[in-house]
Protein backbone atom coordinates (compact mmCIF):
# COMPACT_ATOMS: atom_id res chain seq x y z
CA UNK A 1 0.00 0.00 0.00
CA UNK A 2 0.92 3.65 -0.47
CA UNK A 3 2.91 5.78 1.85
CA UNK A 4 0.51 8.11 2.18
CA UNK A 5 -2.39 5.63 3.68
CA UNK A 6 -1.43 6.58 7.62
CA UNK A 7 -2.15 10.45 7.76
CA UNK A 8 -4.99 10.20 4.78
CA UNK A 9 -7.02 8.05 7.49
CA UNK A 10 -6.99 11.34 9.55
CA UNK A 11 -7.99 13.59 6.30
CA UNK A 12 -10.58 11.67 5.26
CA UNK A 13 -12.27 11.80 8.73
CA UNK A 14 -11.93 15.62 8.49
CA UNK A 15 -13.67 15.57 4.88
CA UNK A 16 -16.60 13.27 5.60
CA UNK A 17 -17.03 14.43 9.15
CA UNK A 18 -16.63 10.80 10.34
CA UNK A 19 -14.68 9.53 13.67
CA UNK A 20 -12.44 7.60 11.46
CA UNK A 21 -12.77 6.33 7.54
CA UNK A 22 -9.75 4.83 5.96
CA UNK A 23 -9.24 4.00 2.34
CA UNK A 24 -10.55 0.33 2.96
CA UNK A 25 -14.02 2.23 3.57
CA UNK A 26 -13.79 2.66 -0.20
CA UNK A 27 -16.86 0.77 -1.92
CA UNK A 28 -14.50 -1.87 -3.72
CA UNK A 29 -13.95 -1.77 -7.57
CA UNK A 30 -16.27 -4.51 -7.72
CA UNK A 31 -19.04 -3.24 -6.47
CA UNK A 32 -19.05 -0.21 -9.16
CA UNK A 33 -18.32 0.83 -12.25
CA UNK A 34 -14.23 1.31 -12.63
CA UNK A 35 -14.17 5.15 -13.47
CA UNK A 36 -11.07 6.29 -15.65
CA UNK A 37 -8.93 9.27 -14.87
CA UNK A 38 -7.06 10.70 -17.55
CA UNK A 39 -3.62 12.52 -16.28
CA UNK A 40 -1.29 13.99 -18.83
CA UNK A 41 1.74 16.02 -19.07
CA UNK A 42 4.35 17.15 -21.56
CA UNK A 43 7.25 16.36 -19.55
CA UNK A 44 10.11 14.14 -21.34
CA UNK A 45 10.07 10.59 -19.57
CA UNK A 46 13.66 10.97 -18.99
CA UNK A 47 12.48 13.81 -16.31
CA UNK A 48 12.01 12.85 -12.69
CA UNK A 49 8.69 14.69 -12.30
CA UNK A 50 7.07 11.75 -14.59
CA UNK A 51 8.11 8.86 -11.76
CA UNK A 52 5.81 11.11 -9.30
CA UNK A 53 3.24 11.24 -11.44
CA UNK A 54 3.31 7.39 -12.02
CA UNK A 55 3.43 6.68 -8.10
CA UNK A 56 0.78 8.77 -7.45
CA UNK A 57 -1.22 7.79 -10.36
CA UNK A 58 -0.82 4.12 -7.81
CA UNK A 59 -1.88 5.64 -4.76
CA UNK A 60 -4.70 7.52 -6.21
CA UNK A 61 -5.91 3.97 -7.68
CA UNK A 62 -5.44 2.22 -3.82
CA UNK A 63 -7.28 5.33 -2.08
CA UNK A 64 -10.26 4.59 -3.92
CA UNK A 65 -9.91 0.75 -3.86
CA UNK A 66 -9.54 0.40 -7.68
CA UNK A 67 -12.71 2.84 -8.36
CA UNK A 68 -10.82 4.85 -10.32
CA UNK A 69 -7.91 3.91 -12.46
CA UNK A 70 -5.65 6.71 -13.45
CA UNK A 71 -3.68 6.48 -16.87
CA UNK A 72 -1.14 8.70 -17.33
CA UNK A 73 -0.01 10.20 -20.92
CA UNK A 74 3.96 11.85 -20.33
CA UNK A 75 5.63 14.03 -23.18
CA UNK A 76 2.57 15.44 -24.74
CA UNK A 77 2.14 12.12 -25.85
CA UNK A 78 -2.08 13.12 -25.67
CA UNK A 79 -2.00 16.53 -25.18
CA UNK A 80 0.77 19.51 -24.51
CA UNK A 81 -0.11 21.12 -21.46
CA UNK A 82 -1.65 24.50 -22.92
CA UNK A 83 -4.34 22.39 -24.76
CA UNK A 84 -5.01 19.69 -21.42
CA UNK A 85 -5.56 22.64 -19.46
CA UNK A 86 -8.41 23.60 -22.39
CA UNK A 87 -9.57 20.08 -22.56
CA UNK A 88 -10.67 20.59 -18.73
CA UNK A 89 -14.47 19.59 -18.60
CA UNK A 90 -14.84 18.40 -22.28
CA UNK A 91 -14.39 14.57 -20.40
CA UNK A 92 -10.47 14.08 -22.56
CA UNK A 93 -8.77 15.08 -19.57
CA UNK A 94 -9.25 15.07 -15.91
CA UNK A 95 -5.89 16.17 -14.47
CA UNK A 96 -3.47 18.23 -15.89
CA UNK A 97 0.30 19.61 -14.25
CA UNK A 98 1.09 22.61 -16.26
CA UNK A 99 4.03 24.93 -15.23
CA UNK A 100 2.38 27.40 -13.41
CA UNK A 101 3.51 30.22 -16.03
CA UNK A 102 0.95 28.15 -18.71
CA UNK A 103 -2.05 29.41 -16.20
CA UNK A 104 -1.13 33.11 -17.33
CA UNK A 105 -3.31 32.60 -20.39
CA UNK A 106 -6.45 31.82 -18.18
CA UNK A 107 -6.03 34.44 -15.70
CA UNK A 108 -2.68 36.94 -15.73
CA UNK A 109 -3.44 37.25 -12.32
CA UNK A 110 -1.37 33.79 -12.07
CA UNK A 111 1.15 35.30 -13.11
CA UNK A 112 2.61 36.73 -9.43
CA UNK A 113 3.91 33.23 -9.25
CA UNK A 114 6.52 33.70 -12.23
CA UNK A 115 7.69 36.80 -10.53
CA UNK A 116 11.66 37.05 -10.00
CA UNK A 117 12.37 36.17 -6.49
CA UNK A 118 8.31 35.52 -5.42
CA UNK A 119 8.39 32.94 -3.60
CA UNK A 120 11.44 30.92 -1.98
CA UNK A 121 12.00 27.16 -0.44
CA UNK A 122 12.59 28.66 2.92
CA UNK A 123 8.80 29.89 2.66
CA UNK A 124 7.43 27.12 0.81
CA UNK A 125 8.70 23.97 2.75
CA UNK A 126 6.74 25.23 5.71
CA UNK A 127 3.65 23.29 6.46
CA UNK A 128 0.41 25.11 4.82
CA UNK A 129 2.54 27.44 2.38
CA UNK A 130 1.55 25.33 -1.05
CA UNK A 131 -1.93 25.53 0.28
CA UNK A 132 -2.24 28.86 0.57
CA UNK A 133 -0.64 29.58 -2.82
CA UNK A 134 -2.94 27.11 -4.51
CA UNK A 135 -5.80 28.95 -2.65
CA UNK A 136 -4.99 31.96 -4.17
CA UNK A 137 -5.05 30.78 -7.37
CA UNK A 138 -8.47 28.85 -7.16
CA UNK A 139 -10.09 32.11 -6.93
CA UNK A 140 -9.02 32.73 -10.70
CA UNK A 141 -9.61 28.81 -11.88
CA UNK A 142 -12.38 28.37 -10.29
CA UNK A 143 -14.63 30.52 -13.38
CA UNK A 144 -13.15 28.40 -15.95
CA UNK A 145 -14.49 24.81 -14.07
CA UNK A 146 -11.28 24.14 -12.31
CA UNK A 147 -9.98 22.93 -9.04
CA UNK A 148 -6.91 23.84 -7.99
CA UNK A 149 -6.03 20.54 -5.69
CA UNK A 150 -2.27 21.77 -5.06
CA UNK A 151 0.81 23.37 -5.75
CA UNK A 152 4.19 21.08 -6.34
CA UNK A 153 8.07 22.33 -6.53
CA UNK A 154 9.20 21.75 -10.00
CA UNK A 155 12.84 23.56 -9.64
CA UNK A 156 14.97 26.40 -9.38
CA UNK A 157 15.44 27.53 -12.41
CA UNK A 158 19.18 28.45 -14.26
CA UNK A 159 20.67 29.69 -17.45
CA UNK A 160 21.70 26.71 -19.62
CA UNK A 161 24.56 27.67 -22.48
CA UNK A 162 26.01 26.07 -25.18
CA UNK A 163 29.50 27.86 -25.37
CA UNK A 164 30.55 29.44 -21.79
CA UNK A 165 29.35 30.39 -18.34
CA UNK A 166 27.24 33.36 -17.63
CA UNK A 167 29.81 35.52 -15.65
CA UNK A 168 27.00 38.78 -15.50
CA UNK A 169 24.01 39.86 -16.55
CA UNK A 170 25.34 41.87 -19.78
CA UNK A 171 26.91 38.78 -21.14
CA UNK A 172 22.84 37.67 -21.72
CA UNK A 173 22.45 40.52 -24.37
CA UNK A 174 21.63 39.74 -27.72
CA UNK A 175 21.56 36.08 -26.65
CA UNK A 176 18.06 33.47 -27.65
CA UNK A 177 17.00 31.89 -24.37
CA UNK A 178 14.58 29.86 -24.45
CA UNK A 179 11.53 30.33 -21.79
CA UNK A 180 8.56 27.92 -21.14
CA UNK A 181 6.77 30.68 -21.85
CA UNK A 182 3.73 33.12 -19.82
CA UNK A 183 4.34 36.75 -20.14
CA UNK A 184 6.42 37.64 -16.72
CA UNK A 185 9.10 35.10 -17.59
CA UNK A 186 9.72 36.50 -21.29
CA UNK A 187 9.60 39.83 -20.00
CA UNK A 188 12.46 38.89 -17.58
CA UNK A 189 14.22 37.51 -19.96
CA UNK A 190 14.02 41.16 -21.85
CA UNK A 191 14.89 43.10 -19.10
CA UNK A 192 17.78 40.86 -18.45
CA UNK A 193 18.95 41.83 -22.38
CA UNK A 194 18.24 38.48 -23.99
CA UNK A 195 15.76 37.45 -26.65
CA UNK A 196 13.20 35.80 -25.39
CA UNK A 197 11.96 32.42 -27.02
CA UNK A 198 8.60 30.53 -25.85
CA UNK A 199 9.25 27.17 -26.56
CA UNK A 200 7.56 23.32 -24.71
CA UNK A 201 9.93 20.93 -22.64
CA UNK A 202 9.80 18.79 -25.25
CA UNK A 203 10.77 21.78 -28.18
CA UNK A 204 14.11 22.62 -26.44
CA UNK A 205 16.48 20.00 -27.20
CA UNK A 206 15.89 20.09 -30.63
CA UNK A 207 16.36 23.81 -30.60
CA UNK A 208 19.13 23.61 -28.60
CA UNK A 209 21.46 21.02 -30.71
CA UNK A 210 20.00 22.64 -33.51
CA UNK A 211 21.44 26.07 -32.46
CA UNK A 212 18.24 27.88 -32.90
CA UNK A 213 18.44 29.28 -29.30
CA UNK A 214 21.89 30.01 -27.66
CA UNK A 215 20.44 28.96 -24.40
CA UNK A 216 17.61 28.11 -21.81
CA UNK A 217 16.46 29.38 -18.49
CA UNK A 218 15.37 25.56 -17.11
CA UNK A 219 15.88 23.16 -14.41
CA UNK A 220 18.03 20.16 -14.12
CA UNK A 221 14.94 18.14 -15.05
CA UNK A 222 15.30 20.37 -18.49
CA UNK A 223 19.13 19.60 -18.82
CA UNK A 224 18.51 16.04 -18.50
CA UNK A 225 16.12 16.57 -21.53
CA UNK A 226 18.48 18.46 -23.70
CA UNK A 227 21.84 16.43 -22.94
CA UNK A 228 25.32 17.69 -21.55
CA UNK A 229 26.27 17.72 -24.90
CA UNK A 230 23.99 20.15 -26.63
CA UNK A 231 24.15 22.29 -24.06
CA UNK A 232 27.25 21.84 -20.90
CA UNK A 233 27.54 24.80 -19.15
CA UNK A 234 24.79 25.77 -15.92
CA UNK A 235 24.78 28.84 -14.27
CA UNK A 236 22.39 30.05 -11.35
CA UNK A 237 21.43 33.27 -10.14
CA UNK A 238 20.28 32.16 -6.35
CA UNK A 239 16.84 32.91 -5.65
CA UNK A 240 15.94 34.28 -9.53
CA UNK A 241 12.98 31.82 -10.07
CA UNK A 242 11.34 28.62 -7.86
CA UNK A 243 8.96 27.14 -10.37
CA UNK A 244 6.10 24.70 -9.34
CA UNK A 245 3.64 22.97 -11.31
CA UNK A 246 -0.42 23.21 -10.58
CA UNK A 247 -2.45 20.45 -10.08
CA UNK A 248 -5.49 21.26 -11.90
CA UNK A 249 -8.51 18.88 -12.19
CA UNK A 250 -11.66 19.08 -13.88
CA UNK A 251 -14.36 19.57 -11.31
CA UNK A 252 -17.53 18.54 -12.62
CA UNK A 253 -15.48 15.32 -13.25
CA UNK A 254 -14.15 15.27 -9.76
CA UNK A 255 -18.00 16.32 -8.65
CA UNK A 256 -19.30 13.62 -10.60
CA UNK A 257 -17.52 10.65 -8.51
CA UNK A 258 -19.53 8.77 -5.77
CA UNK A 259 -18.87 10.81 -2.78
CA UNK A 260 -16.36 7.82 -1.20
CA UNK A 261 -14.20 8.24 -4.53
CA UNK A 262 -14.34 11.70 -4.31
CA UNK A 263 -13.36 12.50 -0.90
CA UNK A 264 -10.35 9.58 -1.15
CA UNK A 265 -8.78 11.72 -4.18
CA UNK A 266 -9.41 14.44 -1.84
CA UNK A 267 -7.46 13.08 0.84
CA UNK A 268 -4.72 10.83 -1.28
CA UNK A 269 -4.14 14.70 -3.18
CA UNK A 270 -3.39 16.71 0.29
CA UNK A 271 -0.99 14.23 1.45
CA UNK A 272 0.65 14.38 -1.48
CA UNK A 273 0.66 18.44 -1.50
CA UNK A 274 1.79 18.13 2.77
CA UNK A 275 4.63 16.25 1.70
CA UNK A 276 5.89 16.96 -2.02
CA UNK A 277 7.93 19.75 -1.42
CA UNK A 278 10.60 17.99 0.19
CA UNK A 279 10.24 15.31 -2.34
CA UNK A 280 10.36 17.26 -4.69
CA UNK A 281 13.32 19.16 -3.49
CA UNK A 282 15.55 16.62 -2.95
CA UNK A 283 15.23 14.96 -6.39
CA UNK A 284 15.73 18.25 -8.32
CA UNK A 285 18.97 18.16 -6.48
CA UNK A 286 19.81 14.68 -7.30
CA UNK A 287 18.72 15.38 -10.71
CA UNK A 288 21.57 17.89 -10.73
CA UNK A 289 23.89 16.04 -9.29
CA UNK A 290 23.71 13.43 -12.26
CA UNK A 291 23.82 15.92 -14.95
CA UNK A 292 27.58 17.30 -13.28
CA UNK A 293 28.47 14.03 -12.83
CA UNK A 294 28.16 13.59 -16.55
CA UNK A 295 30.04 16.01 -17.75
CA UNK A 296 28.04 19.48 -16.76
CA UNK A 297 29.67 22.21 -15.18
CA UNK A 298 27.73 24.12 -13.05
CA UNK A 299 28.42 27.89 -11.29
CA UNK A 300 26.72 30.47 -9.21
CA UNK A 301 26.62 34.17 -9.93
CA UNK A 302 26.65 36.16 -6.14
CA UNK A 303 27.07 39.36 -4.78
CA UNK A 304 27.11 42.55 -6.68
CA UNK A 305 27.38 40.82 -10.14
CA UNK A 306 23.77 38.91 -8.97
CA UNK A 307 22.71 42.78 -7.57
CA UNK A 308 22.45 43.46 -11.09
CA UNK A 309 20.43 40.59 -12.10
CA UNK A 310 18.06 41.42 -8.57
CA UNK A 311 17.33 45.24 -9.84
CA UNK A 312 16.22 44.31 -13.11
CA UNK A 313 13.94 41.96 -11.83
CA UNK A 314 12.44 44.86 -9.67
CA UNK A 315 11.91 46.81 -12.59
CA UNK A 316 9.06 43.76 -14.08
CA UNK A 317 8.07 43.33 -10.46
CA UNK A 318 7.06 46.91 -9.87
CA UNK A 319 5.35 47.04 -14.36
CA UNK A 320 3.47 43.81 -12.75
CA UNK A 321 2.03 45.22 -9.50
CA UNK A 322 0.84 48.41 -10.95
CA UNK A 323 -1.19 46.42 -13.63
CA UNK A 324 -2.66 44.24 -11.10
CA UNK A 325 -2.65 45.90 -7.41
CA UNK A 326 -5.35 43.86 -5.86
CA UNK A 327 -4.25 40.41 -6.58
CA UNK A 328 -0.72 41.60 -5.43
CA UNK A 329 -1.99 42.52 -2.24
CA UNK A 330 -3.87 39.38 -2.55
CA UNK A 331 -0.68 36.95 -2.75
CA UNK A 332 0.91 38.67 0.01
CA UNK A 333 -1.76 38.12 2.49
CA UNK A 334 -1.98 34.35 1.71
CA UNK A 335 1.72 33.82 1.88
CA UNK A 336 2.48 36.51 5.16
CA UNK A 337 2.17 33.64 7.67
CA UNK A 338 4.78 31.71 6.03
CA UNK A 339 7.41 34.25 5.58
Amino acid sequence: MSAFVTRRAALQSALMGCAFVTAAAVVPAAAQAQVEMVITDELATSHWTTGVLDQLAVTLEEATGGAVKPKVFHAGTLYNDQDAMAALGTGAVHMVWPVAVRLETIAPEAGVLSLPFAIDDAMMAKPGAPEAVAGYLQKYMAPRGIRVMGIARTADLFFLTRHKHLEEMSDLRGMKIRATGGRVLLDLLGGFGASSVALPAPEMGPALSQGAIDGALTSAGGWEMAGTNAVPYGTLVPGLNLVTYAILVDDQWLQSLPADARTAIETAMAEFVHDDWARSKALDQQALDQMIGKGGSFATIEGARRQAFVDAADAITADWRAKYPEAWEEFQTAIAPFK
